[in-house]
């Protein structure tokens, strides 16, 4: 029977023994040995191995590894010699630390050892061990007090590169208030552009984060199907409430804060009306339009000349007096609000998860009701703007690119107008004359001003998935990032900056001063059973 190429090195066949006719490579794992400074120490040895064909050699082969067996295994050789090979490995190891076996070329010692110690028992054995000689060291204990070193290390590094952030930034926040104090005048902006630019990005960061630990943040409120959402961003984690709504005027498209008699309360706007809650007493008011039949919903609400107005795709513009519930006092038709060349693009609709019943998110060009002063209002129309004023007059001002209106803000003496193809227009608000007009980023699906020092800088949902936040007259740009495209609405407080996710199921917050990652996200559809048609801080 021929021998087993694997692993035999002789076999007794019919009283004779048959070799192996050439050497065979063996490995001993020497285990748990221990070095100078007390660490474990694995040692792999490997040398080849053969059988001698000398009659003696051959009768002292039988005598130690045939006396049970028919073979002569490498299994039963490394057993053989593992106890000899153990003890010499043991007395090296102790000879040298553990950095010495395995960081460095340290290999002779420990071959010599192991050879001479192999040696002797294959003298013994009929064998005889041959080159080449090889050990490899590995030690786990070492290795841990490596991996724990190098953490520490890193940890003091890092906490030596805050104390310096901490640092620089509380000088460059010491020198604005300086800048400040020497010219009470100038804007946040202008100061920040008197400092370095290479430190402006810093200084932006240390100032929204003075800004925000010194102010807690308003609730963030949600809407989603028939529920109002107050959420906690500061809670750990953060918290949801659910707070059901009448169900009259259908499901909820927008959320807005107010005043109304007084009291801070919220404008949530529906299907077919305007509902007025009350946070303190959880009270309801519904302003309702009996004549509207859209699947589309108020994509905003404010109060203005005494009244409540909304703005509605298909609706148009609607206003009920204060305490006259049942019908509006005021009506303007979309037909009324567009003109011949501007078109309404179709809306896409948004089927709830739970009914199937859909609102449509997206009004048809109508949007973005604001109050432009105490005579005015200005909403957008597709890609341009529409002027109300008290004595019933409308006035269209065209917008320069061809892309519809996504979000209309009023910044102290100006009008802040942000399109879908990321330009940025400056109007001033009195006589809507362009102040000034650039691209700050590509395609914007959702915009938001964040408070900043009394004023305010803008922030812009890129469709790659960036959040820009820029400056109205300052170029510094800082980002928020996290893993969705696309957010559909943003919203933003001193402290928090919050977006929806462009499938309307998770709400994204970030600190307003940390945008390399989400502070939280938040899956409100799951809870609510609705998708996110809107956010508000309030």
């Amino acid at each position: 029977m021929p021998l087993l190429m694997n692993n035999e090195l002789a076999r007794r066949e019919n009283g004779r023994i048959e070799l192996r006719p050439g050497p065979v490579r063996v490995r001993w794992n020497l285990d748990d040995l221990v070095t100078a400074d007390g660490h474990k120490l694995h040692c792999a040895f490997t040398c080849s191995m053969t059988a001698l064909a000398d009659p003696s050699e051959r009768r002292m082969l039988e005598e130690v590894f045939l006396g049970r067996g028919q073979a002569v295994t490498t299994e039963a050789v490394v057993a053989h010699f593992a106890p000899a090979l153990r003890a010499a490995a043991g007395k090296v190891a102790g000879r040298h630390t553990a950095a010495e076996w395995v960081e460095s070329e340290l290999k002779q010692p420990m071959v010599e050892a192991l050879r001479d110690a192999a040696k002797s028992i294959a003298f013994s054995a009929g064998l005889e061990i041959l080159p080449p000689f090889d050990v490899a060291f590995e030690s786990p204990s070492f290795r841990s007090q490596k991996v724990e070193e190098m953490e520490r290390t890193l940890a003091e590094r890092r906490v030596a590169g805050q104390v310096e952030h901490f640092e620089r930034a509380s000088k460059l926040l010491k020198q604005f208030r300086e800048l400040r104090e020497a010219a009470p005048e100038l804007a946040p902006a202008d100061v920040l552009r008197q400092i370095s630019p290479a430190d402006q990005g810093l200084m932006l960061q240390t100032l929204l984060l003075a800004a925000g630990k010194s102010q807690s943040s308003s609730c963030l409120w949600a809407v989603a199907g028939n529920s109002l959402i107050k959420i906690d961003g500061r809670a750990t984690p953060a918290t949801m409430e659910m707070v059901a709504l009448p169900l009259t005027l259908g499901p909820l498209r927008s959320v807005q804060p107010a005043r109304v008699d007084g009291k801070e309360v919220l404008l949530v706007g529906a299907r077919s009306g305007v509902i007025v809650y009350d946070p303190e007493s959880k009270g309801t008011q519904e302003y309702a339009d009996a004549s509207i039949d859209s699947p589309l919903g108020f994509s905003r609400a404010i109060t203005w000349d005494g009244q409540i107005w909304g703005c509605h795709g298909d609706a148009g513009v609607v206003a009920w007096k204060f305490g006259e519930f049942a019908a509006p006092s005021r009506v303007i038709r979309p037909t009324e609000l567009r003109g011949a060349n501007n078109p309404p693009p179709l809306p896409p609709s948004m089927p709830s998860p739970q009914t199937g019943a859909s609102i449509s998110i997206r009004t048809s060009g109508i949007r973005n009701l604001t109050m432009l002063d105490e005579r005015r209002l200005i909403l957008s129309v597709g890609h341009s703007l529409t002027i109300v004023s008290k004595d019933g007059t409308r006035t269209n001002v065209a917008m320069p690119a061809d892309s519809e209106v996504i979000a209309l803000f009023v910044d102290g003496a100006r009008a802040v107008v942000v399109q879908e193809d990321g330009t940025v227009s400056l109007l001033d608000r009195a006589s809507l004359a362009p102040v000034a007009q650039q691209r700050r980023s590509g395609r914007v699906t959702a915009a938001a001003l964040l408070p900043w020092l009394g004023s305010n800088r803008l922030l812009l949902a890129s469709d790659s998935g960036v959040v820009y936040c820029v400056g109205l007259d300052d170029e510094v740009v800082t980002t928020y990032l996290s893993s969705h495209r696309g957010l559909r609405t943003l919203a933003a407080a001193a402290d928090l900056v919050a977006g929806v996710s462009s499938d309307r199921q998770r709400i994204v917050l970030w600190n307003s001063w940390d945008g390399k990652k989400p502070l939280a996200e938040l899956s409100v559809a799951g809870a609510a059973k609705h998708r996110v048609g809107d956010i508000e801080f309030a």
